[in-house]
């Protein structure tokens, strides 16, 4: 196995151990001139490089550490159909005739998925079946909002849980009121389909370069050329697509910092347990997540490890902190886990908006973005990456529709970190009182 990346004090995902990492390419030796130039190899960046690649583009896709470093490689795996937010808000925001197609991208990236996987011979681990866990009435009415509005545009694999003993055939906790079940989401290994991703990307032509960090960015005005500064030299790109999303950091055109708050969030896996005992607790080994701001998610993964997510912050997190909060989570929901071994505890960072809607833009003539997934990046930063691909190609009839949603700055300029983790305290504190 090559040398797993880390990050911020994070140990390397739980997924690593299931994977011989490999290397997808070199830093580039001095400076280059490149047609496209893709930063950032997550699910986005990848994507985007596949599709043009596809089409026939010179592709240069720059990642600072290694593919599968980011959030793309070390999430829940949670693979959640539709927008982050409700479907009503983001159709508000656009022209009534691209209402259609606003629901069509909510809800095409497991097709996507699933074609890819079958079409380049990757195998993800992938299992269908998405529970969502009503803590208190709150959450069941907006369950069953959700419901209607999804079935108003034609999507079937709903199906409301109304009580506990509508819940008890799909998991055994005493932690939820009611939920319901989504057929058509699921979960995956997400490092294993990254992995495979950019592999298809590079048998299609794209250039991988890791290890390249980008330190400077330079969008092109007009029709001008980019410029990519990094340790080895300059790349001079006639077209240039931003996919880095939290990762970006402050080497991001500062309208894009403004309109992005990195959140961390954490994960913990336990011990293999047996089959026995998953059947006795989620039997149908659905992913599950339950309807709080703050919300912990948690499946069971192909090798019989609980994956246990939660702990959403806008401030640093520490190592032992995270397995005993999240040990706790786990308890609640299921006491007879007491005394499994806990193998891994890691944390990466989600990049979310103010609206919970992606942030589509471009800057000048030649430069793409898209940033802030709000914890729905697995399905939609696959289909974003094929709505980018199509506007570098010239075909922006999608792109140009999202791009028009303006996005409101965060608040708070200098404090917005300490003010945003206020605002999270209180939605905590909300959520802990069930109002």
């Amino acid at each position: 196995m090559g040398m797993v990346p880390m990050i911020a004090g994070s140990p390397p995902s739980i997924y690593a151990d299931d994977v011989d990492w490999p290397s997808f390419g070199e830093p580039p030796e001095g400076d280059q001139h490149v047609d496209v130039a893709v930063v950032g190899g997550g699910f986005t960046g990848v994507s985007v490089a596949l599709n043009l690649a596809e089409k026939g583009y010179s592709v240069h896709l720059y990642e600072a550490e290694r593919i599968g470093y980011g959030a793309s490689g070390r999430n829940g795996g949670q693979l959640c159909q539709g927008w982050t937010t409700d479907f009503s808000k983001v159709a508000g925001r656009l022209p009534a005739s691209d209402r259609r197609m606003a629901w069509d991208v909510g809800v095409m990236g497991r097709q996507i998925i699933i074609d890819r996987c079958e079409r380049h011979g990757i195998d993800p681990d992938l299992r269908f079946g998405y529970l969502y866990g009503g803590l208190h009435q709150r959450h069941m009415n907006e369950l069953q909002d959700m419901k209607d509005e999804w079935a108003g545009e034609g999507y079937k694999d709903l199906e409301l849980l109304p009580d506990a003993a509508a819940m008890a055939p799909h998991i055994n906790t005493d932690e939820y009121v009611g939920g319901m079940l989504d057929h058509g989401s699921g979960h995956l290994n997400p490092l294993k389909y990254l992995h495979g991703l950019a592999g298809a990307a590079k048998s299609a032509g794209a250039v991988i370069h890791e290890h390249c960090r980008i330190n400077r960015i330079v969008p092109g005005e007009g029709e001008g050329a980019s410029m990519l500064h990094h340790d080895h030299g300059v790349v001079r790109a006639d077209r240039l697509v931003l996919a880095g999303n939290a990762y970006l950091d402050r080497t991001a055109p500062r309208m894009m910092q403004q309109r992005l708050a990195p959140v961390t969030s954490a994960i913990m896996a336990t011990a293999p347990i047996s089959d026995n005992q998953i059947r006795d607790l989620i039997p149908d080994r659905v992913a599950v997540a339950d309807c709080n701001t703050a919300l912990n998610y948690y499946r069971f993964d192909a090798r019989g490890r609980m994956l246990f997510g939660g702990r959403a912050s806008y401030l640093a997190q520490e190592g032992n902190d995270i397995r005993r909060d999240l040990t706790q989570r786990m308890l609640r929901v299921f006491p007879s886990l007491k005394g499994v071994e806990v193998e891994k505890t890691w944390w990466g960072r989600i990049g979310i908006t103010v609206d919970r809607i992606p942030h589509f833009g471009k800057i000048g003539q030649n430069t793409w973005f898209v940033q802030g997934f709000s914890g729905h990046g697995v399905a939609l930063s696959g289909t974003t990456g094929m709505i980018l691909a199509e506007a570098v190609a010239g075909d922006t009839g999608r792109f140009d529709a999202f791009a028009s949603i303006r996005h409101l700055p965060f608040p708070g300029g200098i404090f917005r970190t300490p003010a945003l983790a206020i605002g999270m305290a209180w939605y905590k504190l909300r959520d802990q009182l069930k109002l």
